[in-house]
């Protein structure tokens, strides 16, 4: 595992896309879902489960409908084909492509899992609300293990395409019906470095008392 502090790791984590099929020691993903389960859910309810697919089948099945999902959405404008793409973005959507074309090369892919039913789940009503409570009892989780991911030395990417095919993955993995796929994620050694990462300055993004607001 690398020993770098908290700041760096998250400073030098970003999407890695590109990843080797070398394969990835069952202690390691175990620790990397640890870290995973250590984060905060709503009313500490835990009601999540991670799917680490591994069977070339599998794997293969998600490539198929993941790739064919991101061409229809190409044909249809949603993803900008490469053409349309500025040359300062080519590089990021050039790794997207090579992850939908070659998905089933990543040693493992994780699922990230959250239920629907927790205590107070229909008693929220508001569509927005149920919706928050549900990610926010999940995407801290999937923020863990990106971090432990990066630990030790392992690429990952968040990507959320599954979404138009969940359905016959849930029926393929025997994922329950009460379970939401919130996050389908190809682990792997990276075939790139590391960060850093790129973001804009702080300053652009941060308000003081009301939206708008600045100091020095």
């Amino acid at each position: 595992m690398s020993d770098i502090g908290l700041f760096e790791t998250i400073y030098s984590t970003r999407s890695m896309r590109r990843l080797k099929p070398d394969p990835i020691s069952p202690e390691i993903l175990k620790r990397v879902i640890e870290a995973g389960i250590h984060a905060p859910s709503g009313s500490n309810f835990q009601n999540w489960g991670f799917v680490l697919v591994d069977g070339v089948d599998d794997k293969r099945f998600i490539r198929d409908h993941y790739l064919a999902n991101y061409r229809r959405l190409e044909r249809e404008g949603t993803i900008p084909s490469m053409a349309n793409i500025p040359p300062e973005r080519r590089r990021m959507f050039d790794s997207a492509i090579h992850l939908a074309e070659h998905m089933d090369e990543a040693p493992v892919i994780l699922l990230a899992c959250t239920g629907t039913d927790f205590p107070t789940y229909a008693e929220l009503g508001n569509p927005r609300s149920i919706t928050a409570t549900l990610h926010a009892s999940i995407y801290p989780a999937v923020q863990n293990i990106l971090l432990a991911c990066r630990a030790f030395g392992l690429g990952a990417t968040l990507t959320t395409l599954h979404y138009f095919f969940e359905d016959e993955l849930k029926v393929r993995l025997n994922i329950p019906t009460d379970k939401e796929i919130a996050a389908l994620i190809p682990l792997g050694y990276p075939v790139g470095r590391f960060g850093p990462t790129t973001r804009a300055a702080v300053d652009g993004v941060m308000h003081w008392g009301r939206w708008g607001q600045r100091r020095d």
